[in-house]
């Protein structure tokens, strides 16, 4: 399954889970005429929901327990693994064609700036795709009919764009970490992922700390494959005297 295979509402949608909107209400009223979203690209509270059970019928979602809320039953849901891979994809993925760029692509940009990620290596990868779009759109010269003076100043339009959201995009300013979990166990360690050893039952997950020590987990299969966690991944490691956890931002 890949980014071809999902329409736009489904990869907005699946960016929305991701992001931990657990319920189709939520999405659609991000999505609606006066949502944040909704200002870049609306999508209708039917469509919306049928977006969200074709991601459950292609596994990238996956349904939980229901809730009630304001009267009603909701099923709250959330990304499969595959689903968190998919979307991060999506929201690191250049557009392929100028009239993308009023939907599609700054529809990632919010989405992005939403995430605390940073614009600029989007935007580079964007600058660099239409590269060559742009000298050869804005090259028309002045007696260029009125298609080819629409092609012209859209790509113009569409370059000073780039050129301002990247000087205003705050990616010069080193990332902030983030955040520990709120967890009743005190002894929180920033840790790179080394080796992922899988049992029928229980997985073994050993880790490097930044100065080198190896901290070594033991915890179900179930767990590590839910998390995602795989070589190189940063990963949290929880000590709560002899058990050792691991979390995952």
């Amino acid at each position: 399954l890949t980014l071809d295979d999902l329409s736009l509402g489904e990869r907005v949608c699946l960016s929305l889970i991701d992001e931990g909107l657990k319920h189709g209400w939520a999405i659609g009223t991000e999505l609606a005429p006066d949502g944040e979203l909704g200002r870049v690209w609306t999508l209708t509270r039917p469509l919306t929901y049928r977006s969200i059970e074709l991601l459950t019928a292609k596994d990238l979602v996956r349904r939980a327990e229901r809730t009630s809320g304001q009267g009603r039953e909701r099923v709250m849901v959330s990304c499969t693994p595959a689903g968190r891979r998919l979307a991060q994809a999506w929201l690191d993925a250049p557009v392929e064609h100028l009239r993308e760029v009023r939907t599609e692509l700054l529809l990632k940009l919010v989405l992005r700036r939403r995430r605390g990620l940073g614009l600029d290596s989007l935007i580079d990868a964007q600058q660099h795709k239409f590269g060559e779009h742009f000298e050869v759109l804005t090259t028309a010269g002045p007696g260029a009919d009125l298609v080819e003076l629409w092609r012209r100043e859209s790509a113009r339009a569409i370059r000073r764009f780039l050129d301002a959201a990247l000087a205003q995009s705050s990616d010069d300013l080193p990332p902030a970490r983030p955040p520990l979990m709120r967890l009743s166990a005190r002894n929180q360690i920033q840790a790179r992922v080394t080796s992922v050893t899988h049992g029928e039952v229980m997985t073994t997950v050993k880790t490097a700390l930044p100065d080198g020590q190896q901290i070594t987990a033991v915890i179900t299969k179930e767990s590590v494959l839910d998390l995602d966690i795989a070589p190189d991944d940063e990963v949290l490691v929880v000590v709560k005297s002899t058990e050792v956890m691991l979390g995952k931002p």
